[in-house]
């Protein structure tokens, strides 16, 4: 999952999203920018483990060598919102507000915003001490990314015995170090832009 193969993917779900909302009529104005990428470089040894889509959403999910989206305790979900109106802040808060929904008890971090490659940036950690429907512990780290073209959502996702309120969360501190510098990693890009969003070259 290299960022040309996603950039592929974002020109033909952006070329989706606007028939769609052209009502099937192309219109010239509305092409979608292939010049924009999501520079991201999986952990080693994580596979494909399922995609879906639809006109307006992709979502790719990855995980260690072994698991499989039936049983895993760790997951990388990486999802494409082509919506000129997304906003990463307001994504992130839908997902604070839905852990509260489905955990026990949730502990959303503060929610950080600034910049990262020019373009606006929100970044999250929750923690849910039992999942309502799964009866297991959970933790996930978000940034969302607003590009030019659509809103980017990286997500590293544990899950695993429950846990109380006034414990710490079980995930080794190595493993939240590698997530952390994983997402500072994590950025997006322009090739026709490289004043204001340039590219690794």
């Amino acid at each position: 999952m290299r960022s040309i193969a996603l950039a592929a993917a974002l020109t033909l779900l952006l070329a989706a999203a606007a028939e769609a909302q052209t009502g099937g009529k192309a219109q010239p104005a509305a092409k979608p920018d292939p010049t924009e990428r999501l520079i991201l470089t999986p952990p080693a040894g994580w596979q494909a483990g399922g995609t879906s889509s639809s006109q307006t959403n992709l979502t790719n999910h990855l995980f260690p060598a072994g698991q499989t989206a039936e049983n895993w305790t760790e997951m990388l979900s990486i999802q494409i919102l082509a919506d000129p109106r997304a906003d990463p802040r307001d994504h992130i808060q839908r997902i604070v507000e839905a852990s509260r929904t489905n955990c026990d008890a949730a502990g959303p971090s503060p929610v950080t915003e600034g910049l990262a490659n020019g373009y606006p940036v929100a970044t999250v950690t929750v923690t849910c001490t039992k999942g309502r429907q799964s009866g297991m512990g959970g933790l996930v780290a978000v940034k969302a990314i607003r590009g030019g073209a659509a809103l980017y959502v990286i997500e590293r996702v544990w899950r695993g015995p429950p846990f109380e309120r006034n414990e710490v969360v079980p995930v080794p501190t190595n493993t939240l170090h590698e997530w952390s510098a994983f997402l500072r990693a994590v950025s997006v890009c322009d090739a026709a832009d490289p004043a204001r969003h340039p590219c690794p070259k």
